[in-house]
């Protein structure tokens, strides 16, 4: 029969809505390819539980030893016969965890279920002459240590042994192998013990975690027992922490007191429960200070500049206009629509992640000694759309 010109064929105009939904659910909702890490190792991972028990949990509804759940990323020398980790390793508990904390809707989470990562579950470790050096660390707060496991591999590939420390009641969940599991709530902060305000609670918990960084640092030779981690194959006198945003103000509070660390990485760091006679004591090992955009203009970056203008040894400042606060923990991997609701910028998606990393291990090197500062300096000043200050003095205009 023929049709009248004009009309439109109700099949066709199904078939095209069809189409053009798969196309739009294919790009917000891509088959997440995960980036390699490079490095000349393979990369194992552990999950290990460790429990202080000369400490009590605060925040805990009863009376118990602090416990924490830490992933640790390793070179491995074989991982035949070991299966790859997912991204997120109980994913219906972190998707819907990270969906009410961000108040976002689960859906749009539901495709990283099936995510692989490039790390292979209690792979053999690799043992490198001298032992290899550690980076601990600790990640914004509600976020979780997944978030930042493209960081972890990058490191752990290029020789380092990288630990994620996953605070309950920081983290936005915690799972423990005994089926606990623990959320984090922004109302505990204010019911810390001995806390008056939510900004009491902030500082009571910072110090809670700063305890935590030094118990990992504790146990680190314990994790090196022969049965978790082979003999002599962690190298203790090169420590460096790292922490984004909540974790950031968790690192730089540490170093005040922690003196087992050889250097210092914060993005974002979250400063504004810190003294400014605190601040004013700068620090006193190496420190590269990674800045967004728009973060100085938030209440939670607190003081940053009196920080970087006092201390015997000034840090690396590296303040990178087109990024945002989110994308240290890679955003820019679960969805375009991370960047339309406007939690990313666009540092990323133009070479912004694979020079961070560089950065990153390239001061690595120069604080322990296997770099020089101009070879170091040089990585950092290879994009034209940073800007970068030692102190207050800026290298490059």
């Amino acid at each position: 029969m023929k049709r009248k010109k004009g009309n439109i064929d109700t099949g066709i105009l199904i078939g095209l809505s069809l189409a053009a939904i798969v196309g739009l659910m294919v790009y917000l909702f891509p088959t997440v390819t995960w980036p390699s890490p490079g490095g000349r190792y393979d990369v194992g991972l552990k999950i290990i539980e460790l429990e202080d028990k000369s400490r009590q949990d605060p925040f805990a509804d009863v009376t118990m030893s602090r416990r924490l759940v830490v992933d640790v990323w390793y070179p491995a020398a074989d991982t035949s016969g070991n299966r790859r980790s997912p991204w997120l390793r109980n994913a219906p508990l972190f998707i819907n965890s990270l969906a009410s904390n961000y108040d976002l809707p689960a859906i749009i989470f539901q495709h990283l279920r099936t995510v692989k990562s490039n790390s292979y579950i209690e792979a053999k470790p690799l043992m490198i002459e001298g032992g290899a050096p550690v980076v601990i660390f600790s990640p914004g707060t509600p976020a979780i240590v997944p978030l930042y496991f493209s960081f972890a591999e990058y490191l752990a590939s290029r020789g380092y042994v990288v630990i994620g420390i996953e605070h309950p009641y920081s983290a936005a969940v915690v799972e423990f192998s005994d089926g606990t599991q623990v959320h984090f709530s922004r109302e505990r902060a204010e019911q810390f013990p001995g806390a008056h305000s939510f900004e009491e609670g902030v500082r009571l918990g910072m110090e809670l975690m700063a305890d935590d960084f030094s118990f990992v640092i504790d146990e680190l030779e314990n994790m090196a027992d022969g049965d978790r981690l082979p003999l002599g194959f962690l190298d203790t006198d090169r420590i460096a922490v790292f922490g984004h945003s909540g974790g950031g103000g968790v690192v730089h509070f540490l170093s005040l007191f922690e003196k087992r660390i050889d250097a210092l990485i914060s993005f974002d760091p979250a400063l504004f429960v810190m003294t400014d006679d605190e601040l004013k004591v700068g620090m006193n090992i190496p420190t590269l200070i990674m800045e967004t955009g728009n973060w100085l203009e938030r209440e939670e970056a607190g003081n940053l500049h009196l920080l970087t203008n006092s201390g015997e040894v000034k840090p690396y400042l590296l303040k990178l206009p087109n990024a945002n606060h989110p994308d240290f923990a890679m955003l820019d991997h679960l969805s375009p629509l991370a960047h339309y609701l406007g939690f990313t910028g666009t540092f990323m998606t133009s070479g912004g992640e694979e020079y961070l990393y560089k950065s990153i291990n390239s001061f690595l090197e120069y604080a322990f000694g296997e770099r020089s500062e101009k070879e170091f300096l040089e990585t950092l000043l290879s994009r034209n759309d940073v800007k970068l200050f030692i102190g207050d003095r800026q290298i490059n205009e």
